[in-house]
């Protein structure tokens, strides 16, 4: 299954995606983030790709 998780705003609005993803990524679905470049990292660092347009 793919799934894409889409969200904005601060660090309260985001964080709870990057758990799902993750969760998500362990039941063996490909999980796809759009969130904030500020959150890139973060994604990253779980293992979860993080997408977007960011200027």
């Amino acid at each position: 299954m793919r799934v894409l998780l889409s969200t904005y705003g601060s660090r309260g609005d985001v964080e709870p995606m990057v758990g799902l993803a993750v969760q998500l990524e362990a039941l063996g679905a490909e999980v796809r983030v759009c969130a904030p470049p500020d959150f890139a990292e973060v994604l990253a660092g779980v293992g979860v790709v993080p997408i977007g347009v960011w200027r």
